[in-house]
């Protein structure tokens, strides 16, 4: 059971995460994305302190990878909010596909994991049946894809979560911080926040913010803080202490899943025998993965 309580988790933070994106499109246009995301964060990381203090008392090494692990999953973030503005969901859905498959190029390049073809293989299967799920077995939109300013800047976004989930695993087997994933958490979200948010608190109009800041904005900001933020880091810091950072980044592809299966339970979407061999593809070579050596 042990074995599998990290894929559980997995599968939890895959469910918060698809819950992220409608609750996440209820937000004033207008307002800052990396300000949205830098309160997020800070209010998260401080909950998460208040909850549980921790020392302070770090050194330098410390700090500045928490620095970079905050400002890694903040940028990522603020870029998805900012792609957002210039390209569709899909175009954007479709390159996040990639995500896995960059983890796994960095974390062999830092010699975390080895690169076999049959890895690779597995991860190229895992993304088709995704792509599938994710344009509802209607494979011919995806010809018209455009790849624009917003789709551009989104394949930034992918590296830097990739880059996250390999280098939270590197500086912790480096024992440059803690192997703690509360702490981790705790500590890059407060990092990251005030890193991210720096820029807005000097050049902003924060009047302007506030004043454009309505409650439908704090019911999404408060979501997104305890269970978007707060909870799907701290499980992901779990998970990436016993997950290659292939496997955990390739989690990702369960979120088009689990929309396809809502959306099938409620009859939004009618049932297509393609979704099927999607999905059998897509268990498969999860399974397949999580049972690779090492």
């Amino acid at each position: 059971m042990a074995n599998l309580t990290p894929h559980i988790l997995m599968l939890l933070w895959a469910a918060l995460v698809a819950s992220s994106f409608p609750v996440a499109a209820l937000f004033n246009p207008e307002l800052s994305a990396s300000l949205l995301v830098g309160i997020r964060f800070l209010l998260a990381g401080l909950l998460m302190w208040l909850f549980k203090p921790q020392s302070l008392r770090l050194n330098p090494r410390a700090w500045l990878s928490y620095g970079v692990l905050g400002t890694l999953l903040a940028g990522n973030f603020v870029i998805m909010f900012v792609a957002l503005r210039y390209a569709q969901p899909l175009n954007l859905a479709a390159i996040y596909i990639c995500l896995p498959l960059i983890a796994y190029l960095l974390a062999a390049l830092l010699k975390m994991e080895s690169l076999r073809l049959s890895r690779l293989l597995l991860l190229f299967i895992v993304a088709l049946a995704a792509l599938v799920i994710l344009g509802r077995a209607e494979l011919e939109q995806f010809r018209r894809l455009e790849f624009g300013f917003g789709e551009q800047i989104y394949l930034l976004a992918c590296l830097m979560a990739a880059a996250y989930n390999t280098l939270s695993r590197y500086v912790t087997d480096q024992q440059w911080i803690a192997a703690d994933p509360y702490l981790t958490t705790c500590f890059s979200l407060l990092a990251g926040g005030a890193l991210i948010m720096l820029p807005d608190l000097v050049s902003s109009d924060l009047t302007q913010f506030a004043a454009n800041f309505t409650l439908s904005d704090g019911v999404a900001l408060g979501y997104l803080t305890l269970f978007t933020s707060l909870i799907t880091f701290w499980l992901l810091q779990i998970c990436a202490l016993k997950l290659k950072p292939s496997m955990l980044s390739a989690y990702s592809y369960q979120t088009p899943l689990l929309y396809l299966l809502a959306e099938l339970a409620l009859g939004i979407t009618p049932w297509q025998p393609a979704y099927l061999l999607a999905i059998a593809l897509l268990l498969l070579g999860f399974y397949s993965l999580a049972k690779q050596p090492d």
